[in-house]
């Protein structure tokens, strides 16, 4: 007896189980099945369960005369989603010309699948309201199903690991027919002479792992937050360290007050970084092996391992680029794609660290508030309040706004020294005396330009400084200038003639860089407004 032919009795199973199915009404939603005909002519009459008819009959056994008998039957028929989703699950792949589940039946072994098909048979006549919670169902196959009460019906069948979520849920209740009674389910129960026939794997992969035990719940929802989890549910051999639930509040604390739960991970960059976190977790096979050796062992973030570390006693701990290893919780859960030991500890990559440490950091506000030489320019800000471009508001990148500047957003400004901005006011003529002498909403309006002016969407560290025009957050823009014979370069304004040189440079931020400049750069409307003043 071949697999295929196994699987096309599988086919055959759902398609006895589709039974319960009715011709749609005329608003698209399927009818109950009621009236005075047996459970199988009832098969037979429905549109919707053609397969299911031609499975009874392609089955060993006379199971339609069995089903017209006296009975009284209980039949758990799944539906045709179901059958068509196990028959894609066991390898057969719709077409044009056929359905998964056609091709199943046409390779069915009659004998495995009346064996299928009688495992969702129970004698006597059970209502939705007979079953209890834990009990106990006897089939006509002879095998055993455990029936779970909760806010649905629930059958569990051989394969019985609750991490695999093999539970077939009742989504039709109580199709009464003249000896019996038909219950609906979106999902083939399978026996375990079935499962041992087919060679199915029962084991959970490494994702349903995850998703299976309660104490991996946040790591599961990190990989849906990175969305990661298709990646991992994809994974052909792999070993992953899954960090427990508390592991990933140790985590949290450590980010600090703005990491509250996994929804604070709500940019780009967060989830980026949350993404690499978790690949570093996943250990790839060396060798073609996933076995334990101590030493470094190689991960899907690139360039990074995480050391395995031998305890003597044959078990594990794991470093990480910090000081504090991981230890090993429950070791060596047996998937059918890999392994999974939970650890106590979510492991950290440097990128990580680096980013703890850019938490830690200044932001360009405080760079501003704390630099003597820039202490005009923080009147300024505090002025046009403009403060907020200049503040790492850390989790507030969700803000849209063109002047809020995250480390995730960052933001290169070319910061006018103090002696720069007295430069200004000088031109400007002796009605301006200081910051407090723009105070009409058009001067406010025109120094919050002249500021934005100064401000450049991105961290451009001195090295990466390239000559060209350079648009600014006033949407003008600024000429970025090589010094002809150096390596140095100057910056160009409206002006076309005076140039600001950056007379100190590469002041790192976490949400950007600052370079201290010695002239404070005019926009062309700066300029039409000094014009003005000598009209």
């Amino acid at each position: 007896m071949t697999k295929f032919r196994n699987l096309g009795i599988i086919f055959s199973l759902f398609i006895l189980c589709t039974l319960t199915s009715c011709n749609d009404d005329e608003d698209g939603s399927e009818a109950a099945l009621v009236g005075p005909a047996t459970i199988s002519e009832t098969i037979g009459k429905n549109g919707v369960v053609t397969s299911l008819n031609a499975a009874l009959s392609a089955a060993a056994g006379d199971l339609p005369g069995t089903l017209n008998g006296s009975g009284p039957f209980t039949v758990f028929a799944p539906n045709d989603a179901a059958f068509e989703t196990f028959a894609t699950e066991v390898g057969f792949e719709a077409n044009d010309d056929e359905t998964a589940a056609a091709q199943l039946l046409a390779a069915a072994d009659a004998n495995l699948l009346a064996q299928i098909l009688t495992y969702h048979v129970v004698t006597g006549s059970l209502e939705a309201t007979d079953f209890s919670d834990g009990q106990t169902l006897t089939t006509v196959e002879g095998g055993t199903l455990s029936v779970i009460v909760g806010d649905d019906v629930q059958l569990l069948d051989a394969t019985d690991l609750p991490q695999t979520n093999p539970v077939a849920t009742v989504v039709q209740a109580d199709g009464f027919a003249s000896n019996g009674i038909i219950h609906v389910i979106d999902k083939v129960l399978l026996p375990e002479g079935a499962i041992e026939a087919l060679n199915i794997d029962t084991r959970p992969s490494i994702a349903e792992w995850a998703a299976g035990t309660e104490d991996l719940s946040l790591l599961t929802s990190a990989l849906e937050k990175a969305g990661l989890l298709e990646a991992v549910v994809g994974l052909d051999t792999a070993r992953v360290l899954a960090p427990n639930n508390d592991a990933f509040g140790d985590l949290l604390n450590a980010l600090g007050d703005d990491y509250n739960s996994l929804d604070d991970f709500d940019n780009e960059a967060e989830i980026a970084l949350l993404g690499d976190i978790l690949k570093y977790h996943v250990l790839t096979p060396v060798d073609s092996s996933i076995e334990l050796m101590a030493g470094p062992a190689p991960t899907l973030l690139e360039d990074s391992t995480v050391e395995v570390i031998a305890d003597g006693g044959g078990g594990f701990s794991f470093g990480d680029a910090t000081a504090a290893n991981a230890t090993t919780v429950t070791a060596g859960i047996d998937a059918r794609n890999g392994a999974v030991d939970i650890i106590d500890k979510v492991l950290l990559p440097q990128a990580a660290l680096d980013f703890l440490d850019l938490l830690a950091s200044d932001d360009l506000a405080s760079i501003v508030v704390e630099t003597p030489a820039l202490s005009v320019l923080e009147e300024a800000l505090i002025a046009t309040d403009l403060v907020g471009a200049f503040i790492d508001a850390t989790n507030g990148a969700m803000d849209s706004t063109a002047t809020n500047f995250t480390y995730f957003r960052p933001a290169t400004v070319f910061a006018p020294s103090d002696a720069a901005f007295l430069d200004l006011l000088d031109a400007l003529g002796p009605d301006y005396t200081s910051i407090a002498s723009f105070d009409t909403e058009e001067e406010l309006e025109l120094l919050s330009t002249i500021l934005l002016y100064h401000v450049v969407s991105g961290q451009i560290v001195s090295e990466d400084l390239a000559a060209g025009m350079v648009t600014t957050l006033s949407e003008s823009d600024i000429e970025i200038i090589s010094v002809v014979g150096t390596d140095g370069f100057v910056i160009g304004d409206a002006t076309n003639d005076v140039n600001a040189n950056i007379v100190a440079a590469d002041i790192l931020a976490r949400n950007g860089v600052a370079h201290l400049i010695d002239k404070v750069l005019l926009p062309q409307v700066a300029i039409d407004f000094i014009d003005s003043l000598d009209d």
